[in-house]
């Protein structure tokens, strides 16, 4: 009996050395326990904001079961993004989010990413993300550095081709299907977005940046994934968080446009990545160890047992 202990003992040893296996969970369908910070864009934004940006991604992330959160300037200077999952940062005007966050808030936001948090930028808040990028209209045209950096590469716009800024319009973006980071396996070939004067992203010569969509006015990118440290970052010139048919995101704007269909479950997929739910739901089992434990807690009570 002694001996049948050791050997389990040096089977527990060694066993725990090696993950033999992975049960892995079922793919979420939701963001049900993921918490989502929304950046207010230094406009004071109320807890349920409404025509903006910020508002379409408020209410995107509340049908996706999120548990979302406006947060302006002062709390993320003051306390940081603990106990989220994602933080949203939306359209507007990227210099008013410089001014406004100031050193401290950003390097919040980029600690946050490096440590495993996520990064959404749609339009201004892609701009924000670049490490530089280029303004091409009116008295403001010249390359701007106050970013995060948390691209690498350059992003470049308005798109003339697609709208002269100030103007916005609906735009055709090809999506790239057969991208091995994200499951796009039930899109359609073609979103119409809006757009309102985003870039798009030069990643020729960046490493490890996977293109989810290109505009079909250029064929550039026009949406992009990648990871930033132990977290995630998605950037997307257009708009895929305002519903142009719908009044379901909370704004009214911009719904004299016309829709062919939603983009929500398509950010859901996106946000599904970037939340890193999956490996939420994948835990990695030893059976090695779980089998010897198990063989270990009998042959103790058959020598207690033996002994009464």
């Amino acid at each position: 009996m002694n001996r049948m202990l050791l050997a389990i003992l040096i089977a527990l040893i060694i066993g725990a050395q090696f993950p033999i296996a992975q049960v892995e969970g079922s793919q979420p369908s939701d963001l049900t326990g993921v918490n989502v910070a929304v950046y207010d864009g230094g406009e004071g934004i109320s807890s349920e904001p409404r025509e903006s940006s910020a508002a379409a991604l408020y209410w995107m992330f509340q049908w996706m079961n999120a548990t979302v959160e406006m947060v302006n300037s002062s709390s993320i200077k003051q306390e940081g993004l603990s106990g989220f999952h994602i933080i949203a940062v939306p359209g507007g005007y990227a210099y008013n989010y410089y001014l406004d966050l100031g050193n401290s808030g950003a390097n919040a936001i980029i600690d946050f990413v490096a440590d495993g948090g996520a990064y959404w930028g749609s339009c201004a808040g892609a701009y924000y993300a670049l490490e530089e990028f280029e303004w091409t209209e009116y008295e403001e045209t010249g390359t701007y550095y106050y970013g995060l950096g948390l691209f690498p590469g350059r992003g470049v716009g308005p798109i003339a081709d697609i709208a002269d800024w100030p103007n916005y319009a609906m735009t055709d973006v090809l999506m790239n299907v057969s991208n091995e980071l994200i499951d796009f396996s039930q899109e359609p070939a073609t979103h119409s977005i809006m757009y309102y004067g985003g870039p798009f992203f030069e990643t020729e010569g960046v490493d490890g940046i996977t293109t989810l969509a290109t505009y079909s006015s250029n064929g550039m990118p026009a949406m992009i994934a990648f990871e930033y440290g132990q977290g995630k970052v998605f950037l997307t010139g257009p708009h895929p968080e305002w519903e142009e048919d719908s009044f379901r995101d909370g704004s009214l704007w911009d719904n004299q446009l016309e829709e062919a269909g939603s983009e929500w479950n398509l950010c859901k997929e996106i946000s599904i990545w970037l939340a890193s739910i999956e490996s939420a739901n994948t835990e990695p089992v030893n059976l090695v160890l779980i089998v010897s434990i198990g063989v270990l807690a009998l042959v103790l009570f058959l020598i207690w047992f033996s002994r009464r």
